[in-house]
């Protein structure tokens, strides 16, 4: 590729002469006298004369403000020159460059669901192994919230009501097996039914299953706190890889049943053990002390009860072992890694708010996964080829694709708890994004009020106009930053909820309005968020989608999981679930005139 001529020697050629560097650009030209024989950087300054005898066949780069553009593209023109671009469309054909580098995560996402979809077993649970191909109870227990918070409702309630089925008579729940029953696995069991209790079909149920387990671990609880499983043979035998501490993760949804159950025991025998294993077992708890996975399980057990300054400490001392690379091993002496160990710790980091050290380990483990989108439990170091990984080596375990899910939503959390004040606060009443949500509620019957929900609502830009454009109405917001809807928390009159656009927190059939603006490109997994916008919407309700047009890829960078959208693919997502949808594109935006980078998908609920 021939060098670049930047005409334009200011602020904005500088800036090029950066997105391009120094060995793509041959000279600089201004009609400035002043600048005219000057350097920028190592790179010459040149009068339009002095171009015209340098210049074959160069790229021409505009590098000046926008009122100054024509000016010099005639300018050139007259000079015969044809070969010209503006500095913003090299912008967008170097950033395309990089897109098209950069890894496709959102595909890493779909493998890992193809794969959990691949391998749950009919009317039952997860596999436990693709060396092992029956049901996991622990390992589907606590799939359930996973699967509800990214939108898999249907297959978490399958998971629940197998579950049930398998429950014993004495609240237990057994190994992989059934051949004998396990505190820490009939605990996970317990974090998947309290997760669908509020949507399950049969709360009664639910109620009774959770009240049994409960009850039965804590019969297992010595009068100091220890909890004794009746087993450990699934364990082995070496308290390097796996020891009792890990019950420590059994006794958050003993605290959360207490709660929800209204049973001050369970929280005060909750709390004995917690103090039980912090007395007993604080050295491993803050030293890195077992097989990566377990030793997540303790270090996140601490963030669930409340022991924040603990989880850092050993978080801290985690350090030390993680390379450059991102690889944490899977014990304190070995290379080799564990796959479902690096999600974990990954998750406990940006659970801390640490994104350097959480994006190091995650993104390390998502290169590992194989075409199948499964994990083998454990993979060789890259430093050291002669050590032999011991950790299902060669089969592809379950939980791995869980904690991935967990990880990539607590690093989209992190990130935008992060980032919460880099959002705009306000939007104008002429901008054609917020004209497009206007209209929707002009059109529908104002003689009542509405439901109307802003779905990834922000700072709440658009509600801050709407409550003053239509008081009547009911408005309700939902963001998965806390942090960002701080900023509006003045706003009188607009209920605010948690959640994220795969898991809204409001029954079916709420809302007679539902829309989403410049959010479903961070949302994932598109279809799943527009099947949960509909839920949410009665029928005959609007949703309403407006994020940026696919065809104009490149105009901005965007993030590793940010996706942009085919009028044509988005559209037949939609009708899925909606009896018409039409598509708006004439949308202005910021101080920006239409230009084709906004668009409205607008569809009626079936």
């Amino acid at each position: 590729m021939g060098k670049y001529v930047l005409f334009g020697a200011g602020e904005y050629g500088k800036s090029c002469l950066e997105l391009l560097g120094e060995n793509k650009v041959k000279c600089f030209v201004d009609n400035d006298p002043k600048k005219q024989g000057t350097y920028v950087e190592n790179i010459r300054v040149l009068s339009c004369e002095e171009m015209i005898k340098e210049i074959v066949d160069e790229q021409v780069v505009i590098t000046v403000a926008k009122p100054y553009y024509e000016q010099i593209k005639q300018q050139l023109e007259k000079l015969g020159i044809r070969r010209i671009k503006s500095y913003k469309e090299i912008q967008i054909e170097i950033t395309k460059k990089k897109l098209l580098l950069r890894e496709d995560y959102v595909i890493r996402y779909d493998k890992t669901i193809r794969w959990i979809k691949i391998h749950s077993v009919q009317e039952k649970g997860i596999i436990n192994n693709t060396g092992k191909t029956i049901s996991y109870p622990e390992v589907t227990g606590y799939y359930i919230p996973s699967l509800i918070r990214w939108g898999y409702r249907d297959l978490a309630e399958q998971y629940a009501n197998w579950l049930m089925d398998i429950q014993k008579a004495d609240g237990s729940w057994y190994d992989t097996d059934d051949q004998s029953a396990y505190i820490f696995d009939s605990a996970q069991i317990l974090k998947g039914l309290l997760a669908i209790w509020d949507i399950h079909p049969d709360k009664k149920r639910v109620e009774k299953a959770i009240r049994d387990g409960a009850d039965w671990i804590l019969s297992c609880m010595t009068p100091e706190g220890r909890l004794v499983t009746p087993d450990e043979t699934c364990w082995g035998n070496d308290e390097d890889t796996c020891s009792e501490l890990i019950h420590t993760y059994c006794l958050s949804p003993i605290i959360e049943a207490g709660k929800r159950l209204e049973n001050d025991e369970y929280i005060q025998k909750a709390h004995l053990s917690l103090e039980y294993y912090k007395r007993c077992y604080k050295n491993k708890i803050l030293n890195f002390s077992l097989l990566s996975h377990f030793y997540a399980y303790v270090v996140e057990a601490m963030l669930d009860l409340g022991e924040v300054d603990m989880a850092r400490q050993a978080m801290k001392n985690i350090e030390k072992y993680q390379k450059t690379s991102g690889a944490v091993p899977a014990y304190n002496n070995v290379d080799w890694v564990c796959s479902t160990g690096l999600f974990q710790l990954s998750l406990i980091w940006f659970r801390l708010g640490d994104e350097e050290h959480g994006n190091k380990a995650f993104e390390y483990a998502c290169k590992l996964q194989n075409e199948s989108g499964g994990w083998f439990g454990s993979y060789i170091s890259e430093d050291d080829s002669e050590e032999t990984n011991t950790y299902f080596p060669n089969q592809e375990i379950s939980w791995a694709n869980k904690y991935f899910l967990d990880a990539l939503y607590y690093k989209n959390l992190c990130q935008f708890q992060n980032t919460a004040s880099i959002f705009c606060n306000e939007i104008s009443e002429d901008d054609g994004r917020y004209k497009v949500i206007k209209n929707v509620i002009e059109g529908n019957d104002q003689k009542s009020s509405l439901n109307i929900l802003d779905l990834g609502c922000g700072k709440g830009r658009y509600l801050k106009r709407l409550v003053v454009d239509f008081p009547k109405n009911s408005y309700y917001a939902v963001d998965l930053s806390t942090n960002v809807m701080k900023y509006f928390s003045e706003l009188t009159g607009v209920e605010k909820q948690q959640g994220n656009l795969t898991n809204i927190p409001y029954a079916n059939d709420s809302f007679d309005i539902v829309y989403t603006c410049e959010a479903l490109e961070h949302a994932v997994d598109t279809e799943r968020a527009i099947s949960e916008m509909a839920r949410v919407t009665k029928t005959g309700g609007t949703i309403v989608v407006v994020d940026k047009n696919k065809e104009m890829y490149g105009y901005f960078d965007i993030g590793d999981w940010e996706q942009w959208f085919d009028e044509h693919e988005l559209t037949q997502i939609m009708k899925e679930y909606c009896s018409e949808v039409h598509v708006e594109k004439q949308i202005s935006f910021d101080d920006n005139e239409a230009n084709g980078l906004f668009y409205a998908w607008i569809g009626t609920v079936k």
